[in-house]
């Protein structure tokens, strides 16, 4: 049996019962409230709005009021955007965010008076100090730990001497204007010192943690 296309009354357009309904769930044009799907057994599976399933091509759907939507893996990068604008605090006043209190956001997760409020249960506990010195350090071993890679690979790279072909086939190497080895032992020195001051400190963050743990896990409710 076939039956006229809704919308598609002008086009005298015919389609067969089963691909129209495909089409009007698709466009949110169904009238029910559920999906079925077919299950590998050949069952069907009653779906409630909000249910995610993959189908055997590996996609995502989720089940909408009436209709089902493909669900996009952008879907998950727009969630991280937003909550990099978006105070932790549930209770936070503070409104569309700019400037300072973007940036504060972007750097701790809580906006400028959100993150003072917080910061100010260390000052009552009279462990500010400890929390301001663990925090310093925690933010330098980042940094020294980004650095040591940089310096691993301009060692790896005073090893290689820059070379091109000429047009007669012969093999051109560049001149280098200084002295590679005490480069090269400079390179070395500095990577030695980053791994030292990265174990010093880590000890003092282990040091200092233990003594604002307690706190900082009732303030921040991990």
């Amino acid at each position: 049996m076939l039956i006229k296309s809704k919308g598609n009354k002008d086009k005298k357009t015919w389609v067969h019962p089963s691909r129209k309904k495909i089409l009007d769930t698709l466009y949110g044009r169904d009238t029910t409230k559920n999906t079925f799907g077919w299950t590998p057994e050949g069952g069907k599976t009653k779906r409630e709005v909000g249910d995610r399933w993959t189908d055997a091509d590996g996609k995502e759907w989720e089940q909408k009021e009436g209709y089902i939507i493909s669900v996009s893996k952008l879907d998950d990068v727009r969630e991280y955007i937003d909550s990099l604008s978006t105070c932790k605090n549930k209770k936070c006043q503070t409104i569309n965010p700019k400037g300072i209190n973007l940036k504060f956001i972007r750097q701790t997760g809580y906006c400028i008076n959100c993150m003072a409020e917080k910061e100010h249960n260390f000052r009552v506990k009279n462990l500010f100090n400890e929390y301001e010195t663990w925090k310093m350090n925690t933010k330098l071993i980042g940094e020294l730990k980004d650095n040591l890679p940089k310096y691993e690979q301009a060692l790896r790279d005073a090893d290689i001497i820059p070379s091109f072909v000429q047009e007669d086939g012969t093999i051109e190497k560049w001149s280098f204007d200084g002295d590679l080895e005490k480069i090269k032992n400079d390179i070395k020195e500095d990577i030695e010192k980053t791994k030292q001051l990265i174990t010093e400190t880590q000890s003092k963050i282990d040091i200092g943690w233990e003594k604002i743990k307690e706190v900082y896990n009732e303030t921040f409710e991990l």
